[in-house]
């Protein structure tokens, strides 16, 4: 396994498969357009791959993320996407996409990492519980029409 940041429209494609396993809506067709859109406006992705050799490399895990400035916490490493295969869960994936994000942060000088998760979301909770994020508070939403 390695971990990568990713920045080709190549690597954008082999991250759909992990993340379609939670947003069920993406839309394939308009999927790398939508991420490079995303980092013309500052997000970054990373992804967890096989070795070449076990699946050319499929990716098994992904994270995306993005440098924010709030009156609250300051200068904030949000992340704002985070899956691993459900396949290839327990083998040590979310360590290596939260070690990459905390890298990101020192890079970037930022005061803290957060994360917005679905309620729904238990496994990715207890990775960012195990790996020293905590719980600060709960999320509000509204659909607007």
């Amino acid at each position: 396994m390695q971990i990568k940041e990713i920045t080709s429209r190549q690597d954008i494609e082999k991250s759909f498969n992990v993340l379609s396993q939670i947003y069920l809506n993406l839309n394939q067709d308009t999927y790398v357009d939508d991420v490079l859109n995303m980092m013309q406006r500052g997000y970054k992705m990373a992804h967890v791959t096989e070795d070449n050799d076990v699946d050319n490399g499929k990716s098994i895990g992904v994270i995306g993320i993005r440098i924010t400035r709030k009156l609250l916490t300051g200068k904030t490493l949000e992340i704002e996407d985070f899956m691993i295969d459900r396949k290839k869960r327990g083998i040590g994936v979310g360590k290596m996409l939260l070690r990459w994000a905390e890298w990101q942060a020192a890079v970037f000088k930022c005061n803290n990492i957060t994360s917005v998760l679905e309620s729904k979301r238990e496994e990715s909770q207890r990775i960012f519980s195990r790996e020293g994020l905590n719980i600060q508070g709960v999320l509000f939403a509204k659909e607007s029409n």
